[in-house]
């Protein structure tokens, strides 16, 4: 053989190395590929042509309880019924087996954090794979697997929760809506008179029953809405409306608990009030709602005004109030389900359940718009609910 020739070629080391490169590199692949796999037969299209690869190897298997049945792959589309049956065997490190019908194979445990998840299965019909680099490889493969099945894993458990939340909140809700219901209709016939007249003491009293029972009314609401909203079965259905009628029936809303505590309820929207949006106008004003509730509630003197604006193709509405404001920091708190956050200097908690503003939030943001709160300078809290534009 000429000199040229023999030194174009590479060393024998040199060649190994670069094999062993490639078999490092789908290593890689196979954790990348996996990363947000959460399906059981997705997973096993990802690892068997990745475990092929990494490992050189003819043949692939794989029994866990996750996926069910076991899973087996011939490069060759052979039989693989007893490569199944050599994955039902456990054991906690990598072991040398023999193939049905000829050839080598290791059984590679799939653990994860002490627990075997798993086993699989890698074997060559001609013989080999027990040099010390296809063992360590193996040894990294059933890691790699291991993890993402205990993702898997991680996954179902979070969905049969999700599941049985939203079914607990969806039963809960029907049955406290039916008694709920019935305590209101009884209270309104009473103070209607409807078996005869009370004195100002039971009016008072039949108010105050009245009052919780629109308060456990609402509670049930926002947990159905919420029960939803997590399971992504909210529906929105957009319509046109002006935005001048979406705030005036919002402040209707609240009009009397603002006058029961002498504030003031401002807009400022004259520029904007003719403004026509294209939203789900029951949830935007569910959402208005709430943010002037929760305003007057915090709000001891002063007022509550709803400002408008717009810009880069969306309309925005804030409420601002004249209270303590929102404490430096918990700008983001104050969206987290079922907390409610003293303001100022309060160490008394305000009645209300704490998903008022979490709920708001997530509508808005599953609206493709956002709520976001600030404090203003001097004066008090300020809430921002960025609408979708128009065309939306």
């Amino acid at each position: 053989m000429p000199v040229s020739e023999a030194s174009s070629l590479p060393s024998a080391p040199a060649a190994q190395d670069g094999a062993l490169v490639q078999r490092l590199e789908a290593l890689c692949a196979l954790a990348a590929d996996t990363a947000g796999v959460v399906e059981p037969d997705a997973l096993w299209a990802v690892l068997h042509p990745r475990a092929a690869q990494v490992l050189e190897a003819d043949v692939v298997a794989l029994r866990c309880e996750l996926i069910g049945e076991p899973r087996a792959w011939a490069a060759d589309g052979g039989d693989t019924a007893g490569l199944a049956a050599l994955a039902e065997r456990d054991g906690d490190e990598v072991q040398a087996v023999e193939l049905p019908g000829g050839g080598a194979g290791l059984r590679i445990p799939l653990r994860h954090r002490g627990e075997t998840l798993g086993t699989l299965v890698a074997g060559w019909r001609g013989g080999g794979g027990q040099d010390a680099d296809t063992r360590r490889l193996a040894e990294l493969l059933g890691s790699q697997a291991a993890a993402t099945l205990a993702n898997l894993r991680t996954y179902a458990e979070l969905t049969e929760a999700s599941f049985r939340r939203e079914r607990f909140f969806s039963a809960m809700s029907h049955d406290l809506r039916t008694p709920i219901t019935a305590i209101v209709g009884y209270s309104e016939l009473l103070a209607d008179g409807i078996v005869g007249d009370l004195n100002g003491q039971q009016l008072e009293m039949i108010e105050r029953i009245s009052q919780v029972s629109g308060h456990l009314s609402q509670l049930v609401n926002d947990i159905l809405d919420l029960a939803k909203l997590d399971a992504g079965r909210m529906e929105f259905h957009r319509e046109e409306v002006r935005l001048g009628d979406l705030v005036d029936e919002a402040l209707v809303a609240v009009e009397p608990q603002a006058r029961s505590k002498k504030l003031e309820l401002r807009m400022d929207i004259d520029d904007h009030g003719e403004d026509v949006l294209r939203v789900d106008s029951p949830r935007v004003r569910q959402i208005l709602v709430n943010l002037l509730s929760n305003a007057v509630k915090f709000t001891e003197r002063g007022e509550v005004a709803v400002v408008a604006g717009s810009g880069n193709g969306r309309t925005w509405l804030e409420v601002r109030d004249t209270g303590p404001g929102v404490p430096p920091g918990s700008e983001e708190a104050v969206f987290e389900e079922f907390l409610q956050i003293a303001a100022g200097n309060k160490s008394k908690r305000e009645p209300g359940s704490g998903l008022g503003l979490a709920i708001s939030r997530r509508l808005a943001r599953a609206m493709g718009g956002d709520l976001v709160a600030r404090n203003v300078p001097g004066t008090g809290a300020a809430f921002t609910l960025v609408l979708p534009a128009q065309a939306g």
